[in-house]
Order: C-alpha cells, then sequence, then structure tokens
C-alpha cells in the first residue's frame, strides 16, 4: 500500500507536535511556592466568629490577621499547600507557620485557640 508523501509527512507532523505539546505547556510556577509580596486570598479575608463563642473571632485583612482580644500580626510570607490547606508567617512566629482549612465562604478552621470559625 503506497501512501502519497504529503499525508505521510502530515501524519508525522502531528504525531511530532502532540508529544511535544506537554512539555510546552509546563510552567514553573508551583503552587506551594511562597509569596511573599501578594497579599491573602480574597474569599480568606473578612471577619470570622468562633463557634465555640461568637463574640471571639479572626478578621482577616490584606496583610493582617487580627485575633480578638491580641494585637495583629503581619503576614509576611503565605503558601497554598493543596486539598484548601494555606500556611501563613508572620513576624514573630518563631519558624512555625500558622494552618488555615478553607471549607467554604462559611467555614473555615485554624490553629488557634477558638480553632473553628464561621461566617
Amino acid at each position: 500500500m503506497k501512501l502519497k508523501p504529503s499525508v505521510l509527512i502530515t501524519a508525522l507532523s502531528l504525531s511530532m507536535g502532540i508529544t511535544a505539546l506537554p512539555a510546552v505547556n509546563q510552567s514553573s510556577a508551583h503552587a506551594s511556592s511562597w509569596h511573599t509580596s501578594a497579599s491573602i486570598p480574597v474569599p480568606l479575608r473578612g471577619h470570622w466568629y468562633a463557634k465555640a463563642n461568637p463574640r471571639q473571632g479572626v478578621n482577616i485583612y490584606r496583610h493582617y490577621i487580627h485575633f480578638s482580644g491580641e494585637k495583629s500580626v503581619r503576614i509576611t510570607k503565605w503558601r497554598y499547600v493543596g486539598n484548601h490547606f494555606y500556611h501563613f508567617h508572620y513576624r514573630g512566629d518563631q519558624g512555625y507557620p500558622t494552618s488555615l482549612h478553607y471549607f467554604s465562604s462559611h467555614k473555615i478552621t485554624m490553629n488557634s485557640f477558638w480553632h473553628t470559625y464561621f461566617r
């Protein structure tokens, strides 16, 4: 069975293009890289009430996190770890990041005193 040279060249170029496509689309950005100049993601911002005591809560601003009854801490860097988990570093945290788990726009958990927060 003889194939025309143009059909053979077209098939060869398509197969080479498809195999080279994944190598072209790779990006150098990683989801787990630390963000130092960016602000806290918008869905996390706002006032969150503690589930155990609604009079207590946490305010998350663009660059600050403020727990009720404490001073605000400035976030120096943050990263998305995966599965809706975020880690935050702030000045004076002594190397241990603050973890935040974003369940939905109505519920988060943090490794703080009141743990579970809602809107």
